[in-house]
């Protein structure tokens, strides 16, 4: 199935509209991020479930140096500023005249920090087994997402280098059963 969808025009970067809220796809992303506040958030998605770790936002216009700094001097009101919570949407879903594709327990960092004035960052990490392409050679660029599957299942990967209570990244498989440690081969 592929699912085509109209890039805003006038965006260099691959924005799209869609039910209400600005996607951008960001290959260089790990993890989804929703750059609104909680509350827009939970309007959105009310059946999203608070999870029991974070997520550290890094890029956001940092630098490399502001953030091992942070790292290194952390205090309680940097925390709250370099730490996002993690909610768990029970089934993200995008949709088309052509078909739709069904994401699974999609975990996403929700933070109040505006980024390009879009709802949600949707990172390369949501698109394994799929083809995502962002078309720039028609006259309206479309983003493209070629799925074999409808149903991708979507799972976490903790920094346990760092901590067992921060998501280190989101990725998706077609299958729902299969142990952490046989998926995580893959990487």
């Amino acid at each position: 199935m592929n699912l085509k969808f109209n890039v805003l025009p006038g965006e260099v970067i691959p924005i799209i509209r869609y039910d209400g809220m600005r996607l951008l796809f960001d290959t260089g992303a790990s993890t989804p991020v929703w750059c609104q506040n909680i509350n827009t958030f939970l309007e959105f998605f009310p059946s999203a479930k608070k999870m029991n770790y974070k997520f550290l936002l890094t890029g956001f216009g940092r630098s490399e140096e502001e953030l091992v700094n942070f790292l290194k001097h952390s205090n309680k009101k940097d925390v709250a500023v370099y730490f996002a919570d993690v909610y768990s949407i029970p089934e993200f879903i995008l949709t088309t005249e052509d078909g739709q594709i069904v994401w699974k327990d999609l975990n996403v960092a929700v933070t109040s920090r505006r980024f390009s004035g879009v709802h949600i960052i949707l990172p390369y990490t949501m698109f394994g087994g799929m083809n995502l392409n962002f078309n720039q050679t028609c006259v309206n660029p479309e983003i493209v997402i070629e799925s074999p599957k409808a149903i991708k299942y979507t799972f976490v990967k903790l920094n346990n280098k760092f901590s067992k209570s921060i998501l280190q990244y989101i990725y998706s498989q077609d299958e729902q059963k299969q142990s952490l440690t046989k998926a995580m081969d893959i990487f």
